[in-house]
């Protein structure tokens, strides 16, 4: 059968337009590449092994607040805005994790004892005073677990925020559980982010204010570097939560977990009614779950937030931040809820 030549002509327009399309974006990710390198970082950097982490470091006093970042390409940018206020204070500290914006990746497994090693070491290097406070988002909830784990004596406190349970499979159906486990697509997005696509789709990470406008230029600018170390994270994931369910207690080292509690909260990913309503009793479930890691502990539920309080309700962290401050440096029980003066 012959092709007619209307055919032959669409089909070579559409391949001429592809073509284009994928060269423009080439040069367009390339450009972006080079002036992403003349960004200057906000912060310090410390050696952990053979390569350099990056850490940005504010206020002075003891203890240190030190955040953990979720499954997230922005890495310490999460805490930007959160560091301005705690600050004033006591010292704090955020860091991108291995790969991740300004952190040279290194040949450390990402593991989380590899994890929690190099995040100890930047500790040690920056010289923040001990004891540490730890506040985790969603995964970074769950590497707390293996900090605490490796330097029990180092930790004053730990805050989960919204945090991951590692053993998630246990309160989900198998529906469910695939859909909520089923992760990035790993082949596209490093198609894309070799060819501008990427910083498209992540450029809206950050709600659009004037609040984070900083937030708002670097994580996009930087999205090349972070995106294989997340897909990289992705790929460990299900090894560092088998492990991390093994770490059931942090002794009597106090606990707070903050727990997100907008019914609709999985709307952008949940359509069937039915599974909404089973995500938000498991993910409460498994909140509650976890407050058994610490003899001493206790829950804040959050209205009016989905899982990023730090940005749907950061006064909420930000005050048991500062009352975890005042529990440790006066070795005595104080609310949770009260706000330091």
């Amino acid at each position: 059968m012959k092709i007619p030549k209307w055919v032959k002509r669409v089909a070579v327009a559409i391949f001429a337009l592809v073509a284009l399309l994928l060269i423009t974006g080439f040069v367009f990710e390339s450009i972006s590449r080079y002036n992403a390198g003349k960004i200057i970082p906000n912060g310090r950097f410390a050696e952990v092994g053979h390569h350099r982490l990056h850490y940005l470091q504010k206020g002075t006093g003891s203890p240190t607040i030190v955040f953990e970042t979720a499954f997230d390409p922005a890495g310490h940018l999460q805490w930007f805005n959160m560091q301005q206020v705690l600050a004033a204070y006591t010292t704090t500290i955020s860091y991108d994790r291995a790969g991740i914006l300004w952190s040279e990746r290194g040949g450390n497994p990402k593991t989380g004892d590899k994890i929690a090693e190099e995040l100890h070491l930047l500790l040690e290097k920056s010289g923040a005073p001990k004891p540490y406070i730890l506040v985790g988002h969603s995964l970074g909830g769950v590497l707390t677990r293996f900090f605490v784990r490796k330097y029990p004596h180092d930790v004053a406190g730990v805050i989960l925020i919204d945090s991951q349970h590692p053993d998630n499979e246990k309160f989900l159906s198998p529906e469910l559980s695939k859909m909520v486990n089923q992760g990035l697509p790993g082949g596209f997005l490093k198609f894309a982010n070799a060819f501008g696509l990427a910083r498209l789709m992540f450029g809206n990470m950050f709600p659009q204010n004037g609040q984070y406008t900083y937030q708002n230029s670097i994580m996009p600018a930087l999205l090349h570097k972070s995106a294989y170390a997340v897909l990289e994270e992705q790929d460990g994931m299900p090894s560092i939560k088998k492990e991390a369910s093994k770490i059931r207690s942090f002794g009597s080292i106090p606990l707070c977990v903050i727990s997100a509690t907008d019914e609709n909260r999985f709307d952008s990913f949940i359509k069937d009614e039915k599974l909404k309503a089973e995500m938000v009793a498991a993910w409460d479930k498994m909140q509650k779950d976890q407050l058994g890691l610490s003899a001493i502990s206790r829950q804040i539920l959050v209205p009016n937030s989905g899982h990023y309080i730090n940005q749907d309700q950061p006064k909420a962290i930000e005050e048991a931040v500062k009352a975890m401050i005042l529990t440790t440096r006066h070795k005595k029980p104080t609310p949770l809820g009260q706000l330091a003066q």
